[in-house]
């Protein structure tokens, strides 16, 4: 099954930017440059290098953003897709690379390295370019993934639980932080409900060994497709499940009790592992918020007249 990505996939999402690049070699991603706008690396120990400086005029970009992109998300980088120059290093690359003479140390990057600063440079149009183009390559892996012995391509995935779970902790306390230590009540509730049902699928499937995937239409939405869906507005997470139950009743109408805003309450689920399903899904949401007004869509196909019969699955 193939689901639809956009250029908010590649730069919300590090699993997927190492996946793509993984897709390619150094002589690949200075294509991939060069087809947005020409660029030159220089060659230093058999390898092609460019400053910080280089980057700028490139992505027609400042220094100073460059910097604040490597800087936020420098544990992502690989160790072939930058290096900082110090020393005996520095001495040996400043003239290829035209460094000042006053420069102390310097970060280079390698096209790998490039690509992945355009995958989060979101103010810039060259950048914009480079990741569409990035885009079209990942939707065509087959003829650009290399030779190996195995015959299946590697698949995009999730980043492990534990890692997932450091993620949330970590937005957690900057947010924490940028509002004075004070969450609301909401957003913290929403939070702990995420990482709660984070932990119990995983345990369920550790304890198990099944491979099936149950997931709720909103979490399909957010960790498959790279939806954003809100709480509140017309397009509201509410009215997704609701739309897909009115419109795609086909899809099941299996619940689950989940833990949602701190109670175990019945919550839909769907055969996410069954690529019918996960196709259906995909269309579903895809019609949503393509809508210019699902409520009344779904006002006039009756939606909010009865109720359906649960079928509750317990967990």
């Amino acid at each position: 099954m193939s689901l639809p990505l956009n250029q908010d996939v590649l730069i919300e999402s590090p699993s997927l930017r190492t996946s793509a690049l993984s897709n390619l070699d150094e002589e690949r991603a200075e294509v991939v440059l060069a087809k947005a706008k020409a660029i030159v690396f220089a060659l230093w120990n058999g390898e092609g290098w460019a400053t910080v400086e280089q980057l700028a005029q490139y992505f027609q970009s400042s220094q100073p953003a460059i910097k604040h992109i490597y800087s936020r998300n420098s544990k992502e980088f690989r160790d072939n897709e930058t290096r900082k120059l110090t020393g005996k290093d520095l001495s040996d690359a400043r003239s290829k690379l035209g460094l000042a003479s006053r420069t102390a140390q310097a970060r280079v990057f390698s096209p790998l390295g490039t690509l992945r600063i355009a995958m989060l440079l979101t103010e810039s149009e060259i950048a914009a370019q480079v990741r569409t183009i990035i885009l079209e390559l990942v939707a065509g892996v087959p003829n650009i993934t290399p030779k190996v012995d195995t015959p299946t391509a590697p698949v995009p995935a999730l980043p492990p639980v534990e890692q997932r779970l450091q993620t949330l902790v970590e937005a957690m306390r900057t947010l924490a932080e940028l509002t004075g230590g004070r969450l609301n009540p909401y957003m913290e509730q929403h939070f702990q409900d995420f990482a709660a049902n984070l932990l119990a699928q995983h345990n369920q499937q550790a304890l198990s060994g099944s491979k099936e995937k149950w997931l709720g239409v909103v979490n399909f939405a957010e960790s498959e497709l790279g939806k954003k869906v809100p709480l509140s507005g017309s397009h509201y997470r509410g009215h997704l499940g609701t739309w897909v139950r009115t419109f795609y009743p086909q899809l099941g109408e299996r619940q689950e009790m989940r833990l949602v805003n701190g109670t175990q309450q019945p919550v839909y689920v769907y055969a996410c592992h069954d690529p019918i399903v996960a196709a259906g899904l995909t269309k579903a949401i895809e019609e949503f918020f393509a809508h210019s007004n699902p409520t009344a869509a779904l006002r006039s196909a009756g939606a909010f007249a009865t109720k359906k019969p649960q079928v509750i699955v317990k967990s």
